[in-house]
């Protein structure tokens, strides 16, 4: 009489298991974030949104349920597209790129700098209907950048719809300080260099990586974007002296 009762509790178990698996493969977010756009009129300012857009991919990386689109992706769709220039501040364009790029989410954002304050808006849009689900805005110190782009994150996280667990805040904390960059003009120089580096101009990047290198020594991602720097440049010289070499022989082979 006891079996139907047996039976009923090892389904009861063995279907436990299934539950717990199906909610831990929940699909991660997929998102883009766009350079921020640079509303402050200075023009040495115009790398900065490239900067700015680096950081947060990789502040957002470091939270699991969000599934970031890479710089380098986002770069080749912008070039492919024509809209290197573009104003990205604007939900049309950004709708426009995230269906190429097939995110969910598309954070795009500008800036403004009056110093010794800097301000900055964010706008997460989603793709699929183009309505902003989150706006939000920081304000601080040029010189305490750090701090804003810790606020930046903190906004855009919420802005998707991620509650972070204490041990989620503590890896983006530790992402976050592993890059760390205090100062507004060190992320310009910063910016500045990511951008030389993305036109291939490979030796006046490491020439701008300089201050950088010197003012956060310790930043991981500083250190990470020198290094593939210095990697091009050796790689670029290296295919010029095998061209400077090929054409050499190919004059000795055309003498009479």
């Amino acid at each position: 009489m006891r079996r139907p009762a047996v039976f009923s509790l090892l389904a009861l178990l063995s279907a436990a298991p299934v539950v717990v698996e199906a909610q831990a493969s929940a699909p991660r977010k997929t998102v883009a974030v766009l350079y921020f756009d640079n509303y402050s009129g200075k023009a040495d300012y115009d790398p900065l949104g490239k900067g700015i857009a680096s950081m947060m991919i990789s502040d957002l990386g470091a939270v699991q349920e969000i599934q970031l689109l890479e710089r380098e992706r986002i770069q080749d769709l912008l070039k492919e597209s024509e809209l290197s220039h573009s104003r990205y501040f604007d939900s049309t364009t950004a709708v426009k790129v995230g269906r190429m790029s097939g995110a969910e989410y598309i954070v795009v954002g500008a800036f403004a700098a009056v110093q010794p304050q800097m301000r900055i808006d964010t706008r997460v849009v989603r793709v699929s209907t183009g309505e902003i689900v989150k706006t939000a805005q920081v304000v601080g110190k040029e010189d305490a950048f750090f701090d804003l782009e810790q606020k930046l994150a903190a906004r855009l996280i919420d802005g998707l719809g991620v509650a972070l667990s204490p041990e989620e805040q503590e890896k983006l904390r530790q992402k976050q300080e592993s890059n760390r960059m205090d100062a507004a003009s060190t992320v310009v120089s910063f910016s500045k260099a990511l951008s030389l580096y993305d036109k291939g101009d490979y030796l006046d990047a490491g020439s701008a990586m300089g201050p950088v290198l010197r003012a956060s020594p310790n930043s991981a991602l500083a250190q990470t974007l020198y290094g593939e720097i210095r990697r091009r440049a050796a790689a670029k010289a290296s295919e010029s002296a095998k061209d400077k070499i090929k054409a050499g022989i190919g004059g000795w082979l055309k003498r009479p």
